[in-house]
Parts: structure tokens; sequence; C-alpha cells
């Protein structure tokens, strides 16, 4: 039994330490990352953990539902995106471009 890869199980559990620091730091920036969209009169913010920060309707919205209805969907839809797109952008980043299966 040899015990000459020891040294680069500690390189590899240091390595598993940095991007457990860098996870966290990436996820601390995406609670401040702000994401805002517009449909319309329908205004949504949303930060890069997709939580709804701020959502506002303009009252002049209200007199048609279908068109309101269609426009919450969207300006939500589009906050999302958002969202997701920005939060990728950052663990790409972090991975240096390795796709990770369930990192996010």
């Amino acid at each position: 039994m040899g015990f000459g890869n020891l040294g680069n199980m500690g390189e590899m559990i240091k390595m598993a330490r940095e991007m457990q620091q860098k996870m966290n730091q990436v996820k601390n920036e995406l609670k401040n990352d702000m994401f805002d969209s517009q449909v319309g009169g329908v205004f949504v913010k949303m930060n890069g953990e997709m939580e709804i920060k701020e959502f506002k309707i303009d009252a002049n919205e209200m007199s048609n539902q279908a068109k309101l209805e269609k426009n919450v969907k969207d300006a939500f839809a589009r906050a999302i995106k958002d969202s997701k797109d920005g939060a990728a952008r950052k663990m790409k980043g972090l991975t240096g471009g390795m796709n990770i299966p369930g990192l996010m």
C-alpha cells in the first residue's frame, strides 16, 4: 500500500475549501445583484437569488385584465431569466467555464 498520493489529497482538500469560500462569496454577491424588468406598466426588481425585491403596477394597467396578466407574466419571466443568467455568469467565472451539474 503506497502513501505517495497523500500529498495530492491534501492539495485537493485545500482546493475544495478555496472553492467553497469562493462559492460563498458569489452567493453573497448574488443577494446584492439586482435585475430590473419592465413590461408595459409592470415593474419587477429581483436579486440574483431570484428573490422579489420590488413589484409595481401602474394604475393605467388595471383597465385591461388580459393585458395586465400578460405583462405581469412577461415581466416576471424576464426578471427570472436575467437573474439566472447573472448567476450563471458568476458561477462560470468561479468554475473557469466548467459545467458542474447541480452547482446552481
